[in-house]
């Protein structure tokens, strides 16, 4: 049998040498063991123990009386002697004396003692821990019989066809020498010949026969034995199913023993589980069809042409795709037959190639018949073309119904996870039954159909609605004629209302501000009537705008909880006019725009700080902490608990503070010398059961301050490959002194990244880029610091790593004590891009859109060097990552590999401007997607991002709105002072400003042309800190254009002096100090205004200081920096339906309320009534 190549070979052997085997494999090599010696070098590791003072000749006397040395070292300066219980590797050691044990019988034989066997990858740890498993069960086993006559008792049983008795007695013996890879082997080769009589067994005796093997391997010191074992695990493997390490086994083998035998059942393996073509698909419903082949093994990454080992009919394909395990041939036309050749010798990752030239004949049908909608806008202005896009493929006409959700109903569709999804036929019926109800279905007329091609026909609202009712409604589309399987499968989608009404939401402290302007004219709307919606469906509160289309809900009813929380602001005029804003939706992320600070205090604002960050047991632990309200005033008369906690979370005491001293508290915590080590926490309370309201980390170990510091600088904080950067080191010791001829080391970290700080939110370069090691190169011949403790040594990256991502070089040196203790510090420098690059921001959050839902992208383009550009024609595609599993049996168990290949879904050509970010929306189903973005230029920058389509995604929102440029004419101001705000827009309009941070300060109106104006602001007294000033420029619809009404947003921090609200502390310590003395420092404090103050004065090495990178309180920037922005903006501009597209198509039938089509064949006589 070919699986039992080597089984007679290796059982005659046991027959003709069992007469050798009386005793156990150690007792014979004592009598016959020599030493080989070899000069200057050593056998490293696989220690036993060490002789001292003895000579070469007793080393070698203590190795052959000890059966567990194999080999030792000897060094003849010291006369130890390294005793070793294997050996492997010789090593080059000048001076010293390797040697190891071989035996008379591998002697007379010529055979050498190849050493210990290397790790080999392909052997899976779970087969490894089955192997040991085994071993351990075997140790247990008794039996009466000698190890000779269990090997030729088995041996014989095998060669009589007994193979079952053979394993019995191979099982016994390897109990009782385990080290005896002959017979492991002949245990494994047995349980493979076995004839199992129960699927128990079967597996039982896979198993055995792998972990066998693996022992065989273990324990082999020749190349026989070794080749043997590696052929042996091959079958086993093979037994199991795991062709691919199977295959590896035998190459293994062959690379020791060329045997005819293994490389004939080598050759069989590949030929029938090596690199092969497994499968093949036809991207028929693509724009651009494609056929891709997948294969059985990964495609190798870089550096091979596979468009040369690919032919299209008669003729080369106009372009291939290969990555992973697939490659697609692109370019080809719907309704045609075509012949696909992989060429032989075609590579694939793990060596492999195609063993012979594969044709495909394969038919690309014409795309079959579909319907969409555009992405998940759903506000249809009213003043403009009334007409809701459909796409569609391949169809003459549409069935279109239209349904109803009222609009109390509003807030029970929006919590549940409906609203602006695909609805499947389950959904629908929910929505029509349990929220809403049916008010028109018929039929559409395609216009302009042409194969292949989509079509976009404009659904006329009007005629299907010439009366409309508050609420949203929802059109579902399909073709005439579906397919069984689709009956209840997605619909195509489009929810909607029909409004003039532009609706903006301030959320904050001060309540809920509402702006409603014309979308039509942009101008501020009177009498809009406004409800506020809880979760729970009860109306919280009514408002109605004034002149300047303003509203107020107060603050009481934005603070519900569960049911009661805000849900849905709905908004109507006259009878006809209704619109609604999704108030759970998260608000704007305007982070790109200069967001950024801590969180909006609240009516307590408390700032809390440890005078260093690391301590040793036995010290005192000196707590500070200022308690002010959100506009800095003192508070006093607050007691706070201070409760600390141990590092493993068990708390240590609790101590309370009712300072009076202008709000200021500070607490002492003396360590005991036993203290636990590890990161203590220290939390403040007002009220210890509820939340701390301020929390602060500190360590406590044994350390040794540093005695050194020194800053890192670069001259460029960017540089082009082949450009040099100047990094200067000036260091210094902490009590003064230049560091002066100290050494330096360090090495260039390159890594990439995806993400730019240029542009926040967007990602370049490949999400399924390979993520190698990052590069590492050594700064060599680093200069020691001269006498200033300076030096400047130039950093140069020649070439970059082989990426289609951001890279970044991190220097890192570091500076040694004459002791040999290193500080580090590490600056980065940005490595500028050879090449343009095209950046994607997903406009949802956490990687994951909902099942049904749209994934909405905005894309731009940008040079090397970070300014944006334009890019016409970019191509997008849109792949759905798939995965098939090859299942195979592994004992009684069952098994499988995943195989990834990508189905295309949709794909276009998109034009990347400078003064505005290209947008895609996609609707997807369940699963993994990936977006990507290329030139059509080979050479030019590709950019992807991979996403998941999930089942359900919570109602979370990226959303940012189009940028609007503005400027401030000072870094900041004093109240009463007027600011400046130069407004420079892409198109001119209505200017909305709002100023605030936690709740709306002030707002302000004006008109904008298109070239710019500037805005007067006047800085309020009550500003605070500051607030943010934030510009809207809102831009009119206009019919006869086909323009779409549209809004810009610009945002800037407007920074107000605290003026006496900061006190200016001055400390004027003495120069030096002597250790362990007592020293004055004199203390000022100006702007006091003639209070008492109160001041926290600690001394600390900066030694201690550096070794947490601890910075110093700064309650200055705690209460007076620039804050998050504490209001959440909502709009409903980035979700507006573009009635001006496609042309109106022709309805048939239709009904209003619940009247539905009229069925069967009009009167032919006069009816009478």
């Amino acid at each position: 049998m070919q699986m039992l190549i080597g089984y007679n070979r290796l059982l005659r052997a046991f027959a003709v040498t069992a007469c050798l085997l009386v005793a156990p494999h150690s007792t014979q090599a004592a009598e016959s063991r020599q030493i080989e010696i070899t000069k200057d070098s050593d056998y490293f590791g696989f220690d036993l123990r060490t002789e001292k003072n003895v000579s070469l000749d007793q080393c070698k006397s203590i190795c052959l009386g000890d059966n567990a040395c194999l080999a030792f070292t000897y060094n003849p300066k010291v006369k130890w002697c390294f005793l070793k219980s294997d050996f492997n590797k010789l090593n080059q050691s000048v001076g010293s004396i390797a040697g190891k044990v071989v035996t008379q019988s591998t002697a007379a034989r010529e055979v050498e003692d190849i050493g210990a066997p290397p790790t080999i990858s392909f052997f899976a740890a779970n087969l490894i821990d089955e192997a040991r498993r085994l071993k351990r069960e075997l140790a247990g086993l008794e039996s009466p019989d000698s190890l000779r006559s269990l090997k030729s008792e088995g041996a014989s049983a095998a060669l009589n066809g007994d193979p079952r008795t053979a394993m019995e007695k191979f099982r016994l013996a390897v109990g009782m020498s385990p080290d005896e890879s002959e017979i492991w082997a002949g245990y494994a080769l047995s349980a493979l010949a076995t004839e199992p009589s129960n699927g128990q067994e079967r597996a039982k005796f896979q198993r055995d026969a792998t972990s066998a093997s693996w022992f065989a391997y273990q324990t082999s010191r020749t190349k026989d034995e070794r080749a043997q074992a590696l052929a042996v695990m091959a079958q086993a493997l093979e037994k199991r199913e795991l062709s691919r390490p199977a295959l590896q086994a035998y190459e293994a083998s062959l690379d020791l023993v060329n045997s005819a035998s293994v490389r004939s059942a080598y050759e069989d393996l590949k030929a029938r589980k090596g690199f092969r073509i497994v499968n093949n698909t036809v991207d028929n419903d693509n724009a651009a069809p494609r056929i891709c082949a997948q294969f059985s093994e990964e495609l190798v990454k870089s550096g091979v042409d596979y468009a040369s080992f690919v032919k299209l009919d008669n003729g080369a394909p106009q372009a291939v795709e290969a990555k992973d395990r697939q490659i697609c041939v692109e370019g080809l036309e719907h309704g045609r037959n075509y012949t696909v050749t992989f060429r032989q010798g075609l590579p694939s990752s793990v060596g492999e190639v195609l063993p012979a030239p594969v044709s495909l004949s394969i038919y690309v049908q014409d795309r079959a018949p579909s319907v969409r909608f555009n992405g998940d806008s759903f506000v249809l202005p009213a003043k403009a073309r009334r007409g809701i896009p459909l796409v569609s493929v391949n169809l003459d006409a549409a069935k279109v119904k239209l349904y109803r959700v009222g609009d109390r109903s509003l807030a029970q569709l929006l919590s549940g996870y409906q609203f602006l999804r695909q609805l499947d036929s389950y959904d629908i019926s929910t929505v029509s039954e349990q929220m809403g109800a049916p008010v028109w279905q018929g039929e559409i007329e395609i216009a302009g159909n042409e194969l292949n091609k989509e079509a976009t026909t404009s659904f006329p609202v009007d005629e299907a609605l010439p009366e409309r009712k508050p609420g949203v409604y929802v059109l579902t589309a399909e073709p005439l004629v579906q397919k069984s399987d689709d009956e209840y499968g997605t619909k195509a989608t489009q929810w909607f209302v029909v409004s003039d009404i532009g609706l903006s939401t301030y959320t904050g402290q001060d309540g809920i501000n509402v702006f409603a302007r014309s979308l039509e004219t942009a101008q501020p709307l009177k009498g809009v009537k406004l409800t506020l919606l809880a979760r729970n469906n009860e109306v919280l509160g009514e408002a109605e705008t004034d002149s300047d289309g303003r509203a107020t809900f107060t603050p009481g009813l934005t603070r519900g909880t569960d049911g009661m929380v805000p849900a849905v602001l709905m908004a109507s005029q006259n009878d006809d006019d209704f619109t609604f804003l999704d108030m759970a939706r998260a608000g704007f992320d305007l982070s790109d725009r200069g967001v950024t600070g801590r969180a909006v205090p609240k009516a307590l604002d408390l700032y809390a700080w440890t005078e260093r960050g690391i301590y040793r047991a036995g010290e005192v632990v000196h707590v500070g902490a200022l308690a002010r309200d959100d506009t800095a005033t003192a508070i006093d008369d607050l007691p706070l608990t201070f409760i600390f906690t141990r590092p493993d979370g068990v708390e240590d005491r609790r101590l309370v503070s009712d300072s009076k001293l202008a709000g200021g508290h500070a607490i002492d915590l003396t360590l005991p010398t036993n203290t636990m080590r590890g990161t203590w926490n220290v939390s403040v309370y007002t009220d210890p059961k509820q939340p701390a309201i301020a929390t602060q980390m500190f360590l406590v170990e044994d350390f040794v301050p540093d005695r050194i510091e020194f800053d890192l600088t670069s001259d460029k904080p960017e540089i082009a490959v082949g450009e040099t950067a100047n990094i200067t080191v000036d260091g210094r010791f902490l009590y003064g002194a230049p560091a002066a001829g100290l050494a330096l080391e360090g090495e260039v970290t390159l890594s990439t990244k995806r993400q730019w700080d240029r542009f926040k939110g967007f990602y370049f370069g490949l999400a399924d880029e390979e993520q190698g090691e990052a590069t590492r190169l050594p700064l060599d011949g680093l200069s020691k610091v001269d006498d200033n403790g300076k030096v400047t040594f130039p950093v140069t990256v020649d070439e970059m790593p082989s990426t289609t991502r951001l890279v970044n070089a991190a220097v890192t040196v570091r500076m040694r004590e004459t002791g040999g203790r290193a500080v580090e510090r590490k600056i980065d420098v940005a490595i500028q891009p050879e090449t343009d690059l095209i950046g994607i921001r997903p406009d949802f959050a956490g990687d994951e859109v909902p099942q049904g839902g749209t994934a909405k992208f905005s894309l731009i383009a940008s040079d090397s060097k970070g300014d944006r550009k334009e890019l016409d024609g970019a191509q997008w595609s849109l792949v759905k990552i798939e995965r098939n599993y090859q299942w195979y049996r592994s004992g009684n168990s069952w098994n499988y590999e995943p195989v990834t290949f990508t189905k295309a879904i949709a794909n276009g050509k998109i034009d990347l401007r400078t003064d505005s970010e290209a947008e895609i929306s996609l609707p997807v189903d369940w699963g993994r997607y990936r977006l990507e973005v290329e030139t059509a230029d080979a050479s030019g920058p590709a950019t992807s991002y991979e996403f998941d389509a999930g089942w359900y995604v919570s109602s979370t929102s990226t959303e940012t709105p189009d940028g609007l440029e503005i400027a401030l004419d000072k870094e900041h101001y004093a109240a009463g002072d007027t600011a400046e705000l130069k407004v420079s827009p892409r198109f001119a309009g209505e200017l909305l400003i709002t100023i605030g941070a936690e709740k709306l300060l002030k707002t302000i109106t004006a008109r904008v042309p298109e070239g710019g104006t500037t805005i007067d602001i006047p800085v309020g007294e009550d500003w605070g800190a500051g607030a943010y000033v934030t510009a809207t420029l809102f831009r009119p619809g206009e019919a006869i254009e086909s323009r779409m009404p549209a809004r810009a947003i610009g945002l800037k921090w407007l920074k107000v002096d605290p003026a006496d609200k900061q006190l200016a502390v001055k400390l004027t310590p003495p120069e030096k100090i002597s250790p362990r003395s007592t020293f004055s420092i004199p203390v000022s404090v100006e702007n006091a205004g003639g209070e008492q103050a109160y001041v926290m004065v600690a001394a600390v090495d900066v030694g201690i200081l550096n070794l947490t990178r601890y910075q110093p309180p700064n309650p200055e920037n705690w209460f007076f920096g620039q804050r998050q922005l504490g209001l959440e903006m909502r709009d409903m501009y980035g979700r507006l339906i573009d009635g001006s597209l496609g042309v109106t198509g022709k309805l048939r039938t239709g009904g209003d309320g619940g009247n539905m089509a009229a069925e069967g064949s009009p009167p032919t006589e006069k009816l009478l009534a």
